[in-house]
């Protein structure tokens, strides 16, 4: 016989974890003396009854949460007389919540786990009625938001970060020590060069381009993000920064839930998603969406001075331009558990990118006495579509304990872009009048194959093994057509064009093995990286192979000094790889005073990292300070050169030594019930130095964040967002130091499924990039800012009925 529970008997459980992080009157902590556990495979049994009458509190909610991070170890529902079990207890500490729809949730702490019982009887928990009453519950906990794991940080993502957040682009900036660039793309600790993924697998498999993916990815997916600053052995080589992982939710509540989104942005910026997830019994169906509509405004100036031709020559460029951007995003997935060890899942994703963007150019040449010896505007109109779609499979397959894990994923990848570009050139000279049509075309395809394997050799160590193997393909035809006057026609031009042909195959295999006592803990890796690229000039007939073998070693070990600090010393070998763009001999001349070409001689950049940092994060309050050092001794920097006609080549090259060194700390604070700050700073030196390239630049700096979250009477919430990147010593010069500053109100109302929210980014119009070169052929001043303060109004629904039955597996 099946029976069905009340409506959101499951969903209270994390109901009631978000009232204790956040503090809320209503709830009862029981002061009962330390419950004894056994070793692993004890049982905890008990009944819950209500106040007043001892009726039996049928089908509450019983969760067994760690007590450090009240992150759930296990639970069970109580049968119709209120009676509940919980078996296969591991050794620790842990908190005991009983919640249930219509009482207050009761909390018993201090439960110690040791080895003197099999079987422990809590005997009657009492649950005390109240009026409260729900037919749809909305999913909410406010966990602890920093968790120190040994080789990363776990940003939980709470209602406060949700508050003013549309996209996982907004989530990441409210994240300790990340930080977004001009262009969308994530740095951390101020650089780039940052591997990002989603659920541990390649944001590539979403789409190529990472900024459009991450504003297309709706933030009320997303579960938590953990950032990695010197990542262990598990995953791949690449990002010299560090490795984001962002993971989205999973459920396996019965029923459906969902939600959507729409937000009105100023400048005709408009944006559209939805979600919904439904389980029934073994099988669970998630699909969402979006659709973006994106405005953007820009001006860019660049001051020159050429020391390198007979007499001194200044270039000036001012320049203006727009971007349009209309996004398609979905997702579909479906999984299946089979049994309670076997589960295959799959699904697809698409992304759809049509693009419009369009430049103007006052280019202006003068000498020493200010007499102009070149004028002319160059104004550009480009429009281009591109799209991406992934198909994957996934099978997690679990041995003899639950802890004994295969998992296998593949996936399938292919997309591509096709763009059309007018130029139209007027000066004063005649040479400098120029019609120019360009046509990009660029397809691509790859395939990801990983497995992974965790076998726990005893209770406190465990070996983990993977093998991946990846292929890609990237193929790019590059088409010049210059107007001929006489013929009335545009002649395909064979000296600026170009066809290229990339491939490459890399594969890879780890091991990693974890050792933790109630002190310390260790975690040791190291990953063999096979890695083949193929590089074709398919229009000059000429092509070559690169093969390079990498080790990649990781070492992370900590020292418990209570239940929430530790001590932690990471190490960790990372590698950049040349990628298709950089190796392209091909060069653009897009903008013909600054010139863009490849180098198909570039070698990998391997990076040392190493960070000893204290933490201590507790339930409303947490600091982490580190000192970090990163060392590369063939960096891979972008060098630009001159000529005597004051034109300029830049390629990337592996110049020389990039050293960074400072203290970081992150921290957060609850202040009552009604604010709540986050923040993290660093002090560091950056220092690139190459005798090759004439370059020694060395430089202190200091950047920041800050996070406020206020409660505020009615029901609203408001936040604050400012972010400070001080200078950075660069190649040839230096950068100079960014802010911005972010801001937004939000109120919820039909029962908190609804939530209208306001925001303003970049309140102050300063997230302005100036950048001062200077080698001995000339000085170089330039400026890229975005002109269009963002501001949006965003409404969202959510909805979620839930069932569940006795013979769920």
């Amino acid at each position: 016989m099946t029976r069905h529970f009340p409506i959101s008997a499951i969903l209270l459980c994390c109901l009631s974890i978000a009232q204790t992080h956040a503090g809320k009157a209503n709830m009862l902590r029981s002061s009962a003396t330390s419950i004894v556990l056994g070793v692993e495979g004890s049982k905890i049994i008990g009944k819950v009854v209500e106040a007043g009458n001892s009726n039996a509190v049928s089908f509450a909610t019983v969760a067994l949460m760690a007590a450090r991070d009240s992150s759930i170890a296990d639970g069970a529902v109580a049968d119709e007389n209120g009676v509940f079990s919980i078996t296969n207890v591991k050794a620790g500490s842990y908190l005991l919540r009983v919640t249930n729809m219509g009482y207050q949730t009761l909390t018993v702490d201090k439960i110690a786990v040791n080895a003197e019982a099999n079987v422990v009887d809590v005997g009657t928990l009492v649950l005390t009625s109240e009026a409260t009453k729900l037919n749809e519950v909305v999913v909410r906990a406010e966990k602890t938001m920093i968790i120190n794991d040994i080789d990363k940080k776990i940003v939980n993502i709470g209602q406060d970060m949700l508050a003013t957040s549309n996209n996982v682009s907004d989530l990441l900036e409210k994240v300790p020590a990340v930080s977004l660039d001009e262009n969308g793309n994530p740095q951390v600790r101020g650089k780039g060069n940052v591997v990002v993924l989603i659920d541990g697998k390649p944001s590539s498999m979403y789409g190529n381009d990472l900024p459009t993916i991450l504003k297309s990815f709706p933030a009320d997916l997303i579960e938590r993000i953990d950032v990695m600053t010197t990542p262990s052995a598990k995953y791949e080589g690449d990002g010299a920064s560090g490795v984001i992982d962002i993971i989205t939710k999973k459920t396996k509540i019965q029923g459906v839930n969902g939600g959507g989104r729409l937000t009105l942005g100023n400048k005709d910026n408009y944006n559209g998603s939805g979600n919904v997830s439904l389980r029934r019994g073994k099988l669970g169906v998630n699909a969402s969406a979006s659709a973006a509509i994106r405005n953007r405004y820009w001006k860019r100036t660049l001051d020159r001075v050429n020391l390198l031709s007979e007499e001194t020559t200044y270039l000036s460029q001012n320049g203006t331009g727009g971007n349009y951007d209309g996004d398609l995003f979905g997702r579909f997935g479906i999984n299946y558990d089979f049994t309670e060890k076997t589960t295959l899942s799959g699904g697809m994703n698409y992304s759809r990118n049509y693009f419009v963007n369009t430049t103007d150019y006052l280019n202006l040449t003068t000498n020493d006495a200010s007499t102009v010896l070149e004028e002319f505007t160059r104004t550009s109109d480009q429009d281009g579509i591109g799209d991406n779609m992934n198909m994957y499979v996934d099978l997690r397959q679990k041995f003899r304990e639950k802890d004994h894990l295969l998992s296998f994923t593949a996936s399938y990848s292919i997309g591509g872009s096709d763009s059309d570009t007018d130029f139209e050139q007027v000066g004063n000279l005649a040479s400098l009048l120029l019609s120019q049509q360009n046509n990009k075309v660029n397809d691509r395809k790859s395939i990801y194959l990983n497995s992974d394997y965790t076998w726990p050799v005893t209770p406190k160590a465990t070996v983990e093994v993977g093998v991946r193997a990846r292929f890609n393909t990237d193929d790019n035809t590059n088409s010049f057509f210059i107007y001929n006057p006489e013929s009335e026609d545009y002649l395909f031009d064979p000296n600026i064009s170009n066809i290229f042909s990339y491939s490459d195959a890399l594969y890879t295999g780890y091991s990693t093995f974890s050792q933790k006592t109630d002190l310390w803990g260790l975690r040791a890796g190291l990953r063999v990286t096979d890695y083949n690229q193929t590089i074709n000039q398919v229009n000059i007939n000429q092509s070559f192979d690169v093969h390079f073998l990498t080790l990649v070693p990781s070492l992370a070990v900590t020292r418990k000094l209570s239940d929430a600090a530790q001590l932690k010393l990471n190490y960790s070998r990372r590698v950049q790889r040349p990628n298709a763009a950089w190796l392209n001999p091909f060069t653009d001349v897009s903008d013909p005073r600054n010139l863009n070409t490849g180098n198909p001689n570039l070698k990998p950049e391997f990076t040392h990292k190493a960070e000893l940092g204290y933490s201590n994060y507790e339930e409303n309050t947490g600091f982490g300070p580190s000192l970090f050092m990163d060392y590369s001794n063939n960096a891979i920097t972008r060098i630009k050169t001159i000529d005597e006609e004051g034109i300029s080549t830049s390629r990337y090259d592996n110049v020389g030594r990039e050293l960074s060194y400072g203290f970081e700390t992150d921290f957060f604070q609850r202040i009552g019930e009604t604010v709540k700050i986050n923040a993290s700073g660093r002090l560091f030196r950056s220092e690139v130095v190459s005798a090759l390239a004439q370059i020694d630049n060395r430089t202190w700096s200091y950047s920041g964040n800050v996070n406020a979250f206020i409660k505020l009477p009615l029901d609203f919430r408001a936040s604050a967002y400012i972010n400070y990147e001080g200078p950075r010593a660069v190649a040839q010069g230096k950068r100079e130091g960014v802010m911005v500053a972010n801001m937004g109100l939000r109120k919820n109302f039909m029962e908190r499924k609804a939530t209208l929210s306001l925001s303003v980014q970049d309140i102050f119009l300063s997230r302005a990039y100036k950048t001062q070169l200077a080698t001995s052929t000339y000085l170089q001043n330039s400026l890229w800012q975005q002109t269009n303060r963002q501001m949006s109004l965003t409404f969202q629904y959510r909805f979620g009925k839930i069932s569940a039955s006795s013979d769920d597996a």
